[in-house]
């Protein structure tokens, strides 16, 4: 019998960012008689999703490091001034280290670990130090930006619980409004939903926006264009059945940011609920490439609202988006991703020894 391939998941927290999760989902979801996953986190971070990786991989397999907050410079790949994660992490004697990572010469890759070292690259940076065997981009986007790489594979994306739980008469909901909302970090704010709602509004529309994690710049547009009484503001959160009530709630998911998305497993997750999702051309956009025919990435305001319009006064062109939404979201199925995973991981590993 093969011997069950043992490799360390690692990325800066273990929080609700989609980084972490798509790590999450990986792990959590490998063969157990063919992979052996364990966890290195730093106890002074903030890792929210920890309880949740304690109840479902065994404790013993979830390891802390030591690691000081300064770091060094870029010549140093960032690493910490005193860490003792190679050290720990040379003792386990791993198969292979999966790292998430911006894709630039990077703390812990600065030194030859374990057999394998592979990336998950998200900002399309580009390491040409001997330390990295394999670079996998989150979509074709990051890997044309990056000049290519060893395999494009996309994060891991749940389906839907089998149930229409949703948000509408906890946050007392009227049944004749429409209901957008946006899930995102707390950061790299962008106008352009708000001021598409505005002219929503001045039209007549009722409607509420529910924004999951929004920053204080988010804050001050919602005041500052009167729309106190149509957003809904929730936490960020680490609750993921509050997430499937969110998207069950939503007729339309209405994205901003302001540097683009790689691939956003928020975007990804409205998809496959089969949720129409508006977003905008900004920074790395690889938006445009998750979203598809499930919706939309507009140029200005204008182009936002005539799209979300044209959504909700016509149910039948609805449908058709809600269709090719669903039929999009499929490609980022979390068990179909996760064999891919398992076809690299044991090709590297049997490659090499």
């Amino acid at each position: 019998m093969n011997p069950k391939i043992k490799i360390l998941f690692y990325s800066h927290t273990i929080d609700f960012a989609g980084t972490w999760r798509s790590h999450e989902r990986i792990l959590l979801n490998l063969d157990r008689n063919k992979f052996d996953p364990y966890v290195f986190y730093t106890p002074n971070q903030d890792n929210n999703r920890l309880d949740f990786i304690k109840e479902n991989l065994e404790n013993e397999k979830i390891i802390p490091f030591e690691a000081t907050t300064e770091k060094l410079g870029p010549e140093t790949g960032y690493s910490y001034r005193q860490s003792n994660f190679i050290e720990l992490a040379r003792t386990m004697k791993f198969d292979i280290i999966h790292f998430a990572r911006s894709g630039y010469y990077e703390w812990p890759f600065i030194e030859r670990i374990s057999p394998i070292l592979i990336e998950t690259n998200i900002f399309a940076g580009r390491d040409h130090s001997m330390y990295l065997d394999y670079s996998v981009a989150i979509c074709n986007r990051i890997s044309q930006l990056r000049n290519g790489s060893d395999k494009v594979i996309y994060n891991p994306i749940p389906l839907p619980l089998d149930n229409m739980d949703n948000l509408k008469s906890e946050l007392n909901i009227p049944s004749d409004y429409y209901i957008f909302g946006r899930i995102g970090r707390p950061a790299n704010f962008n106008p352009i939903s708000f001021l598409a709602l505005e002219k929503l509004k001045s039209l007549g529309y009722k409607f509420k926006y529910i924004i999951v994690g929004a920053c204080s710049n988010s804050m001050n547009a919602i005041r500052q264009l009167r729309l106190e009484e149509n957003c809904i503001i929730l936490d960020i959160t680490n609750d993921d059945f509050l997430i499937h009530k969110f998207f069950n709630t939503i007729d339309v998911f209405l994205h901003y940011r302001s540097d683009g998305e790689c691939h956003s497993t928020a975007i990804g997750q409205s998809l496959i609920y089969g949720k129409p999702v508006i977003s905008h051309f900004a920074g790395y956009n690889g938006q445009y490439e998750t979203i598809g025919k499930g919706g939309k990435v507009c140029h200005n305001e204008d182009d936002y609202l005539s799209f979300l319009l044209s959504l909700l006064n016509n149910k039948t062109f609805y449908e058709e988006v809600r269709e090719h939404a669903k039929k999009r979201g499929l490609d980022f199925e979390q068990d179909k991703i996760v064999r891919q995973w398992e076809e690299i991981y044991q090709f590297l590993y049997y490659q090499n020894i």
